[in-house]
């Protein structure tokens, strides 16, 4: 996938807080928080601000990635030594955790501006941001979810023995990932049956 289509799905998720309404859009955090009115304008200017943003943080990772290596070669010229893994992976941290205060900031920029206004309303309940949340997953994808999880187990089991000793870790995961989607699939199909 490449950084703009990763780019347009999270703008995409950010636009999706605003429900276009007869005179405007209705903005809620997260699709859930308490609605608050919002002009066109005020959207399109949100939604940009947002990419903007993250497209900086984005293509900012792979000059502070260079950084680190330039620092890790620099710093410490033995790579198996046990300072540069604590460096390296230090610094990875770092750097996500960078970008995640980043994204995270600018995903909250409409709610901190907002703040002061009336909103029209409450909040979603918990029920009603579930039915929202499932009516968006579908049927296929967590079919595909639970495949996904028996295709790991298969994977790996050409590799290690999936049964005992480490390699069980792969077989616990993938039957996570398979429990995971059926209690999703039925959680879906429950309300759907309301």
């Amino acid at each position: 996938m490449s950084i703009n289509a990763h780019l347009d799905g999270l703008r995409q998720a950010f636009a999706d807080q605003f429900s276009n309404e007869k005179d405007g859009f209705i903005y809620r955090k997260n699709q859930k928080g308490a609605p608050f009115r919002v002009s066109s304008l005020e959207r399109d200017r949100f939604v940009g601000t947002f990419t903007k943003r993250v497209r900086y943080g984005l293509w900012s990772l792979v000059p502070a990635t260079i950084i680190l290596i330039v620092l890790l070669v620099w710093l410490t010229p033995d790579s198996d030594s046990p300072t540069f893994q604590i460096a390296m992976w230090a610094g990875l941290a770092a750097i996500i955790l960078s970008f995640q205060a980043v994204f995270h900031w600018a995903w909250g920029a409409p709610s901190r501006e907002l703040k002061h206004r009336l909103p029209e309303g409450l909040a979603l309940t918990r029920e009603e941001a579930r039915a929202i949340a499932f009516s968006k997953i579908s049927y296929l994808q967590l079919g595909l979810a639970a495949l996904a999880g028996v295709g790991l187990i298969w994977k790996m089991s050409t590799k290690v023995d999936v049964f005992h000793g480490s390699g069980l870790v792969w077989s616990i995961f993938g039957a996570g990932i398979v429990v995971f989607a059926g209690v999703q699939t039925f959680r879906k199909w429950r309300f759907d049956q309301r």
